[in-house]
């Protein structure tokens, strides 16, 4: 099987990729200034914390040189990981890089070598040229690299998803110029700022991590007005009280989403567990959060829902959710479940049982043009696996394999994601 996954896997190169779901120019970067910033990235930054390295991420912009000193000893012991694997191989393909792993000895020679590019404008077109990256979102908030119609911008859409905090009611009053403190108020300034977001900016999609454990219930409309009182005097709404205001905000997200030809992407998989670590979330799932989507799908027929999860253990349950309703695709591998064999099982899961048109195979989750290039080479290499199973197995034919693929990496974007 070896051979056929490497030929697969070969053939995948030239084929143009749609990145659905970046950060590109949070945190004020586009691309790397420094290798700090490229080892710094939060997926991997967590890996070298837990093997021993004492640097917040923070020092990485404020002085790169000490942070590359306290991290360098510790990237031997994540060799391991499929986070080191293609920071690596993005390092020898983009910068030449020729050792094992970063070491005390050799970072300096490769920050000069990142540094060489950093200024640079047009090094994010050659990442991406390279990648084959022909489209890819971009926060709306953190600015379009270019004019150019590669770059589709999103909106955080929290603030009109799940406006149940004071802060995301003003958040949601600044940006539509409406201060809701009731039902119908609460709807026109969701409306009124989905639909300036599309005529204004052509935002093609809203971002929208809930509650990790809210389950979807109809709100009868005369509650929300009482909930919504609440809201307003800081008063704690209860987790079911929680749950029907967000649904009756999804709801009309969701009703405006639709008007406007907008993208919903559910992230899920991802809880808080301390206070301690940097980044501190991990894996986690709610069955209830999961099984009461496909309600909210069925409510909404013509609202397209792009689900992310983040962790393996309900792969099966969710393309099988998605197998039920048209509306609903899925993306990629989200944080901790960007591993080889998560991405596998994902993509093994959706091969059995969704048509090759229902969901996508990548999205990168990065920061800078170096890591979206870099993440896309393991979603490569777990696809061509998957596909060369099937094809073993009498499944798939090489041929079939090669059309799946590239409507998995490219085509499929276009259509769920309503591109032009």
């Amino acid at each position: 099987m070896q051979n056929l996954q490497t030929q697969l896997r070969t053939q995948m190169d030239s084929m143009p990729v749609v990145d659905v779901h970046t950060h590109i120019g949070g945190r004020g970067l586009r691309q790397a200034r420094t290798l700090a910033d490229i080892v710094s990235y939060h997926w991997l930054h967590l890996e070298l914390y837990r093997a021993g390295a004492d640097a917040p991420d923070t020092l990485a912009a404020s002085n790169p040189d000490l942070y590359m000193e306290k991290v360098a000893p510790f990237f031997k012991d994540i060799r391991n990981t499929s986070n080191h694997y293609v920071m690596i191989t993005m390092l020898r393909d983009l910068y030449g890089f020729k050792d094992r792993t970063i070491t005390e000895d050799n970072w300096k020679a490769l920050d000069k070598e990142v540094r060489k590019r950093a200024g640079s404008t047009a090094w994010i077109s050659e990442v991406l040229d390279r990648a084959k990256v022909k489209k890819l979102t971009v926060a709306f908030k953190d600015g379009m690299p270019t004019k150019e119609d590669r770059y589709i911008p999103y909106e955080y859409g929290e603030y009109l998803f799940s406006p149940t905090t004071g802060a995301r009611i003003a958040e949601l009053t600044e940006k539509s110029g409406i201060k809701p403190t009731n039902k119908d108020e609460l709807k026109q300034a969701i409306d009124k700022q989905i639909a300036s977001l599309k005529k204004e900016h052509n935002v093609g999609a809203l971002h929208v991590w809930p509650r990790d454990n809210w389950q979807y219930r109809r709100c009868h409309e005369e509650d929300v007005n009482l909930l919504m009182i609440k809201v307003k005097v800081n008063r704690a709404l209860t987790q079911e009280e929680d749950d029907r205001l967000i649904s009756y905000a999804a709801d009309c997200t969701a009703e405006a989403a639709a008007k406007h030809g907008m993208t919903i992407q559910l992230f899920h998989g991802m809880d808080f567990y301390s206070e301690r670590a940097p980044v501190a979330i991990a894996s986690y799932w709610d069955p209830g959060f999961l099984r009461s989507i496909p309600k909210f799908a069925s409510s909404h027929p013509n609202t397209q829902l792009d689900i992310f999860l983040a962790t393996r253990i309900p792969s099966h349950e969710s393309a099988s959710i998605a197998r039920m309703n048209r509306n609903i695709s899925l993306s990629g591998a989200w944080w901790h479940g960007f591993t080889p064999s998560t991405l596998v099982t994902f993509f093994k899961d959706r091969l059995e049982l969704l048509p090759h048109t229902s969901w996508n195979a990548f999205f990168s989750d990065g920061y800078i043009a170096e890591w979206i290039y870099a993440k896309l080479l393991l979603t490569k290499n777990c696809l061509s696996c998957a596909l060369a199973t099937q094809v073993e197995q009498g499944y798939l034919t090489a041929d079939d394999a090669l059309d799946v693929a590239q409507k998995l990496l490219h085509d499929n974007a276009y259509r769920i994601y309503g591109l032009k």
